[in-house]
């Protein structure tokens, strides 16, 4: 080792000169590597964003596959969170929240007519089998397990009823088809939640027929129920006929029949008086005739009226000695009530 002074100033002096001379020349390449790394880093930041810098939302999850490493990682599933992958492998995301996948099916009913119905399907991988899910499924397991199997039993299952049994049935289907796909689904690492017929489309012509029949149906309903309603009316009337009669033969039997028109009479006053709209009641017309009730305003004034008598008939006065001759008899005077107020103008 050169121990000597000035080996060293020469040396820097050297470098220092180079340096001088190549400046402008070394920021030139330096500027021109960063735009060239600023490039490849904005052009390629796609890529090693899903490939390398890889971040897990909330509620989803990772599986590994490894190039040089055996393929798929069956022990270990990536969680929430930030990653960073080798650009050789790769890492594939899942989601575990709940999904909604509408699918529509063309069924056939048990006569044969066809329908269409629109189904919406409530499921979510199975988390603990995430791995045999990518491995047997893939991520492409909703078009290749969940809508076939819902599929095919929706088909079974509408094809055991009528084209009538299937309105206001469609919660009933609903649940025979979850009972009979969710096992099979369960085999494919798939959790299947529920399945809800939104809608059940019939042919026009068919549905104007099978509407007609209900109609029909209950038009028939509501004649029986006014035959039913007649025979009680006649039922009712046949009892009450009984009654009235009853009743008539017990009153004419006891000789009280009189007192029983009296207290009717009573009655029927009584309901009368009570209206509002009632002004003068007059009943009876002899010494057993109800009393007088009144119901007038106060602003009006009730005049008795004077009937006049009738003029009795002339009677024939026996004439001593003159038989066939008849003399007639003085009429008799009739006098009239004076009215209230002419009792003063005639004091």
């Amino acid at each position: 080792m050169n121990d000597n002074p000035g080996f060293f100033r020469t040396r820097w002096r050297r470098l220092t000169s180079w340096w001088a001379s190549r400046k402008q020349q070394i920021v030139v390449y330096l500027l021109l590597l960063f735009l060239g790394l600023s490039f490849l880093l904005v052009y390629f930041w796609p890529f090693l964003r899903s490939r390398v810098f890889v971040s897990l939302d909330s509620g989803q999850a990772g599986i590994l596959w490894q190039r040089f490493s055996g393929g798929t990682n069956l022990d270990y599933i990536y969680t929430e969170g930030f990653h960073i992958v080798m650009p050789w492998n790769r890492l594939y995301v899942y989601d575990l929240r709940l999904k909604q996948t509408p699918h529509t099916v063309l069924a056939l009913c048990k006569n044969g007519l066809p329908v269409e119905i629109e189904v919406s399907i409530r499921h979510r991988p199975t988390y603990p089998s995430l791995p045999l899910l990518h491995t047997v499924v893939g991520p492409n397991y909703v078009e290749v397990v969940v809508k076939p199997e819902i599929e095919a039993h929706v088909r079974a299952t509408v094809s055991q009823f009528d084209p009538a049994e299937l309105f206001g049935s469609e919660g009933y289907v609903s649940s025979l088809v979850v009972q009979g796909a969710m096992g099979e689904i369960a085999q494919r690492y798939v959790s299947l939640d529920d399945l809800l017929i939104k809608q059940i489309v019939f042919p026009k012509q068919v549905l104007d027929a099978v509407q007609a029949k209900l109609v029909e149906e209950q038009r028939a309903l509501e004649y029986q129920y006014r035959i039913q309603q007649a025979q009680s009316e006649a039922e009712r009337k046949r009892i009450e006929a009984e009654g009235i009669r009853a009743f008539q033969e017990s009153v004419a039997s006891s000789g009280s029949f009189r007192d029983f028109l009296t207290y009717a009479g009573i009655q029927a006053t009584l309901e009368l008086a009570k209206s509002n709209n009632s002004k003068v009641v007059v009943f009876g017309n002899n010494e057993n005739g109800l009393p007088l009730m009144l119901n007038l305003p106060p602003d009006q004034e009730t005049k008795p009226t004077v009937s006049p008598r009738p003029t009795e008939t002339p009677r024939t006065a026996p004439v001593p000695g003159g038989a066939g001759k008849a003399t007639p008899a003085a009429p008799k005077r009739t006098s009239a009530a004076p009215a209230p107020g002419a009792a003063g103008n005639a004091q």
